[in-house]
């Protein structure tokens, strides 16, 4: 039996595939090696680089995984989803119509913010003209938070050409949202023949079973650039359960330049004395939306803790 590194491109629960390091997804799909991992070992990640024990033509044993430059995942107590790893950013998408959850949102900002990965969000069915307006209202405060926004039409390939295409040249970037937001959409639109690409992922994943439930990354080339975007199913909760309060505090933007200014070194920010966070939501460079938003991770956050006890 021979060992060889092979980049996880498609997963399905606990499911792999891998491409060697010579192939491309958008070339040589037929070159997937079906992957099983040994033991109880998990935590792999679309992405990730890995050896392999090759265990006839196309089937193998994940043996070990390469030093990852980052990691976006998101957990519930000791369940794991992880989406992707070794990515240049992460690219959420909202929707005019349905309405998106600005908690979801800002949940997938904060685990950006503390794997250090760039965040671009996307704004899509602008065409939607009716809806337009309350959703650009909410997503108002991001870019004063320093997260870029572009807004697209799925359905009109001149404002993909403009405002994504070259935002996604030359990265990998995780697309990522919520059911409903267009994704879908927006992929058939950048990718060609994406339809037959998911099929043959499928069928070696799920013995030729249609599924749409599987974490993908595509090869693909924009503006003479190679590119890859992972493509993960939408999502209807993002649980936080990795996280510390320290490391939530920092991942919020505008509470940055405000910790360690409170009286006490170990403020929360909820009720203490001389907190300068209270002191920046009364004078209003800290929004009540967004404190609000917090109190509601502390809250979980704490409850993840009482329960681990």
């Amino acid at each position: 039996m021979s060992t060889t590194v092979l980049r996880i491109v498609a997963s399905y629960g606990h499911q792999f595939l891998g491409l060697p390091l010579d192939k491309r997804t958008d070339t040589d799909a037929t070159a997937y090696i079906q992957l099983v991992t040994r033991g109880k070992k998990q935590g792999y990640a679309v992405g990730d680089w890995v050896n392999v024990t090759l265990t006839s033509g196309n089937q193998g044993a994940i043996e070990s995984i390469h030093t990852r430059e980052n990691h976006f995942y998101r957990s519930e107590f000791n369940k794991q989803k992880n989406l992707a790893a070794n990515i240049d950013q992460v690219a959420i998408v909202c929707a005019t119509e349905p309405a998106f959850s600005e908690e979801l949102l800002g949940r997938a900002l904060i685990c950006a913010e503390v794997a250090e990965i760039d965040v671009l969000i996307i704004l899509n069915k602008v065409d939607v003209l009716d809806k337009l307006d309350a959703a650009r209202e909410t997503l108002s405060l991001y870019p004063k938070l320093g997260y870029p926004l572009i807004e697209v039409a799925a359905k009109h390939t001149e404002s993909l050409k403009a405002e994504l295409i070259p935002r996604l040249a030359g990265k990998t970037t995780l697309l990522m949202g919520q059911s409903g937001m267009g994704k879908s959409s927006l992929i058939n639109a950048l990718i060609p023949d994406v339809q037959l690409k998911t099929r043959e992922i499928s069928s070696v994943l799920n013995s030729g079973k249609h599924t749409t439930t599987f974490t993908r990354l595509f090869d693909c080339s924009f503006n003479g650039e190679a590119t890859q975007i992972i493509d993960s199913p939408g999502f209807e909760q993002f649980g936080m359960a990795q996280f510390s309060h320290s490391q939530v505090q920092h991942a919020m933007p505008e509470f940055v330049p405000y910790l360690g200014k409170c009286r006490f070194n170990n403020c929360a920010h909820i009720r203490e004395p001389q907190c300068a966070i209270l002191e920046a939501i009364e004078a209003g460079t800290i929004t009540e939306n967004r404190y609000h938003f917090y109190l509601r991770l502390v809250e979980q956050l704490n409850y993840y803790d009482n329960a681990r006890y």
